[in-house]
C-alpha cells in the first residue's frame, strides 16, 4: 500500500497535537484513558488538516523520503510537547504554592496517592490543584490550550519550528522563574501569618518558660494555616486570573520563538 503525501501530512499534524495533549494541563491527567487522548488528538488533527490552505499543503505534493519524515516527526512531537509544558506551568504554580504551605502547616509528612499524579502529593498541594482545575475548566481555560495548538499551525508550518535555540531555553528558564515567583505570591499571605505565629510562639516561650512550644505550636500552626486558607480562598480568584493571563502570554511568546528562533 502506498502512503500518500496527504496521509503523511495528517500524521505529522497528529504527532504535534498528541505531544501537546500528553503534556497539557487537565487532559494529560493519568486518570484520562490513553485511547481517549489518542482519539481526541486524531479528531483535532483532522480538523486542523481540513483548515490548512493549499499553499501550506503544496510542499507535500511530492512526498518525503523516510529519513526526512523521521526528522520532521521528531520536530513536530517536540513542538507539541513544548506547547503543552508551557501551558502546564499554570498548574505547577498552584502545586508549588501548595507544597510551600504543606511544609509550613505541617502536612509535609502526609502524602496522598493521587490517581491523577505520577508521584504522591501533599494535602494542600492536591487541594490547590483541584480548586484551580475546577476553576480553569469553568472559565473554559482548556479552550485556550486547544486554540494555541491550532494556531501554531498557522504561525509555524510543518517542519519549520526552531527548537534548538538560546531563545527557547531562555523562555523555559523565564517560565520556571515565573512559576516560583507566582507560586510564592499565591502562598505569601498564609506564609506571613504562619511566620508571625511562629515568632509569637518564640516570644511566648521566652516569657513563659513552662510552655511546651512543641505541643502547642503544631496544633496552633495547623489551626492558623487552615483558618487563613479558608478565609483567603474567595479572594484567590484574582491570583488565578493573573496565572491564566501569564499562560496566554507565555504561549504567544513560545509560538514567536519557535517561528523565528
Amino acid at each position: 500500500m502506498t502512503i500518500t503525501p496527504a496521509l503523511l501530512l495528517l500524521l505529522l499534524i497528529f504527532l504535534r497535537v498528541l505531544g501537546m495533549i500528553g503534556t497539557a494541563p487537565v487532559i494529560s491527567n493519568a486518570q484520562i484513558p490513553v485511547w481517549f487522548k489518542i482519539g481526541f488528538a486524531l479528531f483535532l488533527a483532522l480538523i486542523i488538516d481540513s483548515t490548512l490552505t493549499k499553499q501550506q499543503s503544496f510542499q507535500w505534493s511530492h512526498g518525503l523520503d523516510f529519513p526526512h519524515f523521521i526528522i520532521l516527526a521528531l520536530i513536530e512531537t517536540l513542538t507539541g510537547i513544548a506547547i503543552g509544558l508551557i501551558a502546564n506551568t499554570t498548574f505547577a504554580i498552584t502545586q508549588f504554592a501548595g507544597e510551600l504551605l504543606d511544609q509550613q502547616v505541617g502536612f509535609s509528612i502526609v502524602s496522598l496517592i493521587s490517581p491523577g499524579m505520577v508521584s504522591p502529593t501533599g494535602l494542600l498541594s492536591n487541594f490547590y490543584y483541584i480548586v484551580f482545575a475546577v476553576w480553569f475548566l469553568s472559565i473554559n481555560g482548556h479552550y485556550v490550550v486547544v486554540l494555541a495548538i491550532m494556531q501554531s499551525f498557522q504561525v509555524i508550518p510543518i517542519g519549520h519550528a526552531i527548537l534548538f535555540s538560546g531563545s527557547l531555553g531562555k523562555l523555559f528558564l523565564d517560565a520556571l522563574i515565573e512559576l516560583m515567583t507566582m507560586g510564592l505570591q499565591l502562598a505569601a499571605p498564609v506564609l506571613i501569618a504562619l511566620f508571625l505565629t511562629n515568632v509569637s510562639l518564640a516570644v511566648a516561650s521566652k516569657a513563659v518558660t513552662q510552655i511546651n512550644v512543641f505541643s502547642v505550636g503544631l496544633p496552633l500552626t495547623l489551626l492558623i494555616g487552615l483558618l487563613f486558607i479558608g478565609m483567603l480562598l474567595p479572594d484567590i480568584v484574582g491570583s488565578l486570573q493573573s496565572i491564566v493571563l501569564a499562560m496566554e502570554n507565555d504561549l504567544n511568546h513560545l509560538l514567536g520563538v519557535l517561528r523565528s528562533g
